[in-house]
Formats: structure tokens, sequence, C-alpha cells
């Protein structure tokens, strides 16, 4: 059997570099690149399109359950990869959660258990909720398994962590090089406003907007990073929407803390008038956390994008179907949570960000492959067109214009939030070590191909 694939006459993109040539893969790595190679295996010809380091996603729910609902996600580790590869992702990092009186080893001996039906490789992040000291020292060993970064929520009940809980795990992190990667939100003004909006009869979709203003986004993250920068822990927000949290952490960074951050499409595309009170309960469909924000936060995303301040742009995917929204139809607050995104996040960013000019090729690159692979541990194995790394690609053609359509996409949930959107781009292969598992939107990956990736942990000399 011959473990070769040979990638002709295609524009090779990278984070730094663009050039025309062909690429070889053998045995599931990159073999070479260059003018005129062959190959006695399969031969693609790729002219004029883009052939570039598959797509990390850092922030997905699949399989996930809101126990206090009693709904999950339409989409198990199965389902929801496939519509990864089909939208060019080549690996994902999913949750881990310890629930209460669980040790680490309890949540991601289960959580694994469930990932390996992955069609693509995947890794997990440990949401920590119940901070025993024996669970304190359990980190130290997982992050030496490959289990380097760990979810903190300052809001959302029984996950919250407090302000001394986030020292707890800062000074656990920081000796050992792991990452902190937390929901910023200020619980407490947030549950005021809550109430607030519920006794004033605000219990439609409008309600989440109005309850989390983007101050208390702001608020918590300065907080968390000036409790990570106390603690020397090395920190990243989640799902950045607002211009407040950009300032926040441009003023931490600018003092030399190691603070990164990530955005998704939905924040840079949808905007809060999808909350708006004329779209009735049609609007459930848009709730996210946080929500989505006005055209001025907007606006301050893309230039945080450009400026570098914001690194990275993952799908926070979490698929719950129109009917499951239902039962927070009197009552906003039990709205299932999260937008369906994990196949259109690289279209639309690049279609949103290359075609409209915002940035280019290779900064497209570094958001959604390179940089979450830096930041998460994946790099070089991932995230790169580097000798030897993984055969994890995607081939775009940057001409292909479509219309987002749920009915078409492979994600299996009843709506997407992007419905009707003029797309230009789209993934024509996607290639997993060296496999083609998706090819123009088709699945071509047998269940279960995927492998878990332990990853690196942070040098602590940074």
């Amino acid at each position: 059997m011959n473990n070769e694939l040979l990638l002709k006459n295609g524009t090779l993109v990278t984070a730094s570099d663009k050039f025309d040539a062909d690429l070889l893969i053998r045995d599931g790595h990159i073999a070479a690149f260059g003018k005129d190679l062959t190959t006695d295996g399969e031969t693609r010809d790729v002219a004029g399109l883009l052939v570039m380091p598959g797509g990390i996603d850092t922030h997905v729910h699949l399989q996930h359950p809101i126990e206090r609902l009693g709904v999950v996600t339409a989409d198990d580790f199965y389902t929801g990869t496939v519509a990864a590869a089909c939208g060019g992702t080549t690996c994902i990092i999913d949750f881990a959660l310890q629930k209460k009186g669980d040790s680490i080893e309890e949540a991601t001996r289960r959580r694994m258990d469930e990932a390996r039906q992955s069609v693509v490789d995947f890794s997990l992040h440990v949401i920590l909720t119940d901070l025993r000291d024996e669970v304190l020292d359990e980190i130290p060993t997982f992050i030496e398994r490959g289990f380097v970064s760990y979810k903190l929520f300052t809001t959302f009940g029984d996950k919250r962590i407090d302000d001394g809980g986030l020292v707890k795990v800062f000074e656990r992190l920081a000796p050992y090089g792991g990452l902190a990667y937390v929901h910023c939100e200020n619980d407490g003004a947030i549950g005021h406003l809550i109430r607030r909006c519920l006794e004033q009869g605000e219990t439609g979709p409008t309600g989440h907007l109005k309850s989390r203003p983007p101050i208390t986004e702001a608020e918590a993250a300065n907080r968390a990073i000036a409790l990570a920068d106390m603690m020397g822990a090395p920190i990243c927000i989640a799902h950045v929407t607002s211009k407040e949290t950009v300032e926040v952490i441009e003023n931490w960074s600018n003092r030399g803390t190691i603070v990164f951050s990530e955005t998704c499409p939905q924040y840079l595309s949808l905007n809060s008038e999808k909350l708006a009170p004329e779209h009735g309960f049609e609007a459930a469909r848009f709730v996210c956390t946080p929500p989505l924000r006005d055209s001025k936060h907007q606006e301050a995303l893309w230039q945080a994008l450009e400026r570098g301040s914001v690194q990275q742009v993952s799908s926070d995917h979490s698929s719950f179907p129109v009917k499951d929204r239902e039962m927070g139809r009197d009552n906003f607050t039990r709205i299932p949570n999260g937008l369906p995104g994990i196949e259109t996040r690289l279209p639309i960013l690049f279609s949103e960000g290359v075609v409209k000019g915002r940035f280019t090729a290779n900064r497209f690159v570094e958001l959604v492959a390179t940089n979450p692979a830096k930041i998460f541990g994946l790099y070089p194995r991932k995230g790169s067109l580097g000798m030897g790394a993984d055969a994890d690609l995607v081939v775009m053609d940057p001409e292909k214009q479509w219309v987002v359509d749920y009915r078409n996409l492979n994600q299996p949930v009843d709506y997407s939030p992007y419905q009707g959107m003029q797309i230009q781009g789209a993934p024509a292969l996607t290639i997993s070590r060296g496999q083609i598992v998706a090819e123009n939107g088709t699945p071509r990956a047998e269940r279960g191909r995927g492998q878990f990736v332990a990853r690196a942990r942070r040098s602590t000399r940074e």
C-alpha cells in the first residue's frame, strides 16, 4: 500500500509565506514541497486553490449537556467532527467537565470515552468546578499527560469559580506551564439584572441581551487577568465580544502580562439587532453567552484581529435545536445558550476577512490554525506546513460563491444563525494526517479515526 498523496500546482499559504508549489504527503506527514514533485500514490491537481494548515477549533461543545435544563446538543463527537471536517477543521479541542465530587481523572476518562468516535484529531480542556485540595493536587500530573488548559467560569451557577478559587488555580498552573482559559462575566451584576428584567416582565430573548451588558464582560476580564498576573499564570480570555474587553486585554498586554484571547464568527458577523423585541421568540435562535453586541463592538473586534491583540477565532459551537429553545419561551434564562458554527467558521472568516480586504490570507491562517496551535500547545505538530508536521490541511477554493443554508450543511441541527449569508470561499478538500476526510462539503471519513492529541505545556520562563 502506497501511503503518499501529492497535491499539485497549489498555492501554499502559511502564517508568514505564500508561494506556488507542489506538496507531498507521506505516511500522514508533510514530506516535501517544491516544483515538479512526483509520486506513485494518489495525485490531486489543486491549481487555483490555496493549500493551508487545517483549521484548529479550540472551543467547541459536542455532546454537551445542560443538566439544569435536561438537554444535550444535537451533535455527538462523530456528527460534530464530520461537520468540522467538511468546514475545513482538522483538529478540535472540546471540554471535560468536572462535576461536583469528580476528580480530574474521572472527568477526563468519561469525556475520552465519548470523544473516541471523532473523525478528526481532538484534545480536551478541563472545566474545573470543584476545587477540593485533592483536585488541585491532580493538576500537575494532568498537565504532564497533555491536558494543559483549564477552563474556569466566573458565572453560570454551579460552574462559577470565585476570586479565591481563581487564585488557587492560577497558583497551581503557573509553575507547571498550564494555561488558564476563562469565561469572563460578572456573576453578581448579571444575577441582579436578570432578576430586574424578569420582575419588569422582560421575559423574552431581549432580556438575555439586557442582563449581560458589555461592562459585565470587561470588568470580569480585568479582574481575572489581574489575578493571573499576580500569580504569574498565563491566561486566555474566551469569546471576547466587546470594545471594552479588547481595551482591557490590550492594557494588560502592553504591561507585559501573558494574556491571549479569542473571538468567534458570530461576534464578527452578527449583531444585537437579532435580539430586538420585534423578532419575538425567533430571537431565541441567536441567544449565546456572552450575547451578540452592536456594530461598534464588531468593528473593534475586527481591528483587534488586525492588530493582533485578539489572536484567534474559534466557533464556540453549541448546537441546540429550535425545539429545545422553546423551553425558554416564558423565561429567557431557560433558553439553551450557544450557536452552531463548527462547519461555517473558516468560510465565514475567509469571506468576511480575506475577501473583503480586512486582512491577508496569511493572517487568516494565523487566526484559524497557527495561533490556536501555538497558544494551546499543538504547534508545530499542527497549525504548520513544516516538514514532518502532521498532514492536516485544508485546500480552499477562494472563488467559490455560495449561500449558507442549514439544509446543505452537515451539522445535525435544524437551523443556522447564518442562514442566507452570502459567502465567497469554501473548503475543496480537508486532509487529516494525510487522509482526505471531506471533499466539497461531502464527508469521507470513518467514525473513530480521530486521535487524542496530548498537548505541550507552556514554557515557565516566558
